[in-house]
């Protein structure tokens, strides 16, 4: 039994011709370019929601930005 599931999406011209042409000029298939976006957008979203989550208690421990809550030295 397979473990993906076929979705069937419309998107607008535009947007089609970017991913033929992206997906010619980078040899990997649309299929594969949604994929992987799709992987992205969903890690963004996840992040941004656990953020929203611990904002409040990061503040109070003097977390302010993204970089301080991630350890990252600018």
């Amino acid at each position: 039994m397979s473990t993906s599931k076929l979705i069937n999406i419309r998107v607008p011209m535009p947007i089609q011709k970017e991913l033929e042409d992206i997906s010619r000029s980078e040899h990997v298939s649309i299929s594969d370019l949604v994929r992987d976006s799709l992987r992205e957008f969903l890690a963004v979203r996840k992040f941004r929601s656990l953020s929203k989550r611990v904002r409040g208690y990061a503040r109070k421990s003097g977390l302010v930005t993204d970089e301080d809550i991630l350890g990252l030295k600018t």
